[in-house]
């Protein structure tokens, strides 16, 4: 009897000291380092920034967004997974957090058990565009083009283990062509290789590419379950002869696992009184991304089923 009396004492105080340290974060003059595994103008980076710039405001505190692109988003992660987990280093993350992983001969870290959930920010779909210099205006004239030119068939991508180097190696196995991957550091040093014509194609996140198609850029299809109303005359992948193939980037915050779950569930709550700001749907949603509404548990439980599907894909896709 005693013994359960003192544990539930100790729990008691630890939850009261947990919410103590959540009231007075963050403390008055502390920087928090908001870190970006991509380059500067990409579709994390953008995200992140216009809710991180919400939240600083709602709290009046400091933040720094450091980009920090590189090692298919393993750099970042890894100096966020040595950093102290006391609620003042955040990571943005996408698909990649989950993939990169798998992609590593020696893993640097456990996505599930190194961090802990915070909140999503957006998802948005890929658009398959090719550098107007490519003579195909469908899917099945591009797989043919493809096929026949096998030294200029490269895709870009984000980097290595990014949302749209996954996809495009699930779609190179559907439409039977092989293609060579060029990674590359980030959506804007991609888009600006794929409009200079130095690549010919990659599957491209909706904000990044829309504006550059019908003049620098050709779009066949959205990798998308229903067409787009930002691009009405671009066919689903379903419609172009893909059924069943999707792609799609999301962006969301972790932390290191062991930060207090008060400050966790804090954030959670800033995030998404944010994401339900007029002024900050206003400037995301011309972007063409999807905003979701998810407390801390159901963000957790997302990323693990996402994560269960990238073993799947790289099992069935050969990726090692």
């Amino acid at each position: 009897m005693v013994r359960i009396a003192t544990l539930s004492l100790a729990a008691t105080l630890a939850f009261a000291t947990g919410n103590a340290g959540a009231q007075t974060y963050p403390e008055s003059g502390r920087a928090i380092r908001v870190v970006v595994p991509f380059a500067a103008g990409g579709g994390t980076d953008a995200v992140t920034r216009i809710v991180a710039e919400h939240v600083a405001r709602r709290w009046n505190a400091s933040f720094v967004i450091e980009n920090k692109p590189g090692g298919g988003t393993m750099i970042a992660t890894q100096s966020v997974g040595t950093a102290p987990a006391d609620g003042y280093t955040v990571l943005a993350i996408s698909n990649s957090f989950l993939v990169s992983p798998l992609l590593a001969e020696r893993p640097p870290y456990d996505p599930l058990r190194d961090f802990v959930a915070v909140a999503p920010m957006a998802s948005s779909p890929h658009v398959l565009v090719v550098h107007p210099s490519v003579p195909a205006a469908t899917v099945a004239e591009f797989a043919a083009w493809a096929k026949a030119n096998p030294a200029r068939a490269t895709f870009a991508s984000f980097g290595r283990g990014a949302s749209n180097h996954f996809g495009f190696e699930v779609l190179k196995r559907r439409l039977g062509v092989e293609i060579v991957h060029a990674p590359y550091g980030g959506s804007a040093p991609a888009l600006k290789d794929l409009i200079g014509g130095h690549v010919p194609v990659m599957l491209g996140d909706l904000q990044n590419v829309r504006e550059q198609i019908g003049g620098n850029l050709r779009a066949l299809a959205v990798a998308n379950e229903v067409r787009l109303a930002a691009l009405p005359g671009v066919p689903t992948m379903a419609e172009a002869g893909v059924p069943g193939f999707t792609s799609k980037s999301w962006f969301g915050l972790v932390m290191k696992a062991g930060t207090d779950p008060a400050i966790v569930e804090k954030w959670n709550a800033a995030v998404r009184e944010a994401l339900r700001d007029p002024s900050v749907r206003a400037r995301l949603e011309p972007h063409g991304v999807t905003i979701p509404d998810m407390p801390v548990q159901a963000f957790a439980s997302f990323l693990a089923s996402e994560n269960e599907a990238a073993h799947r894909i790289a099992r069935e896709a050969g990726l090692r």
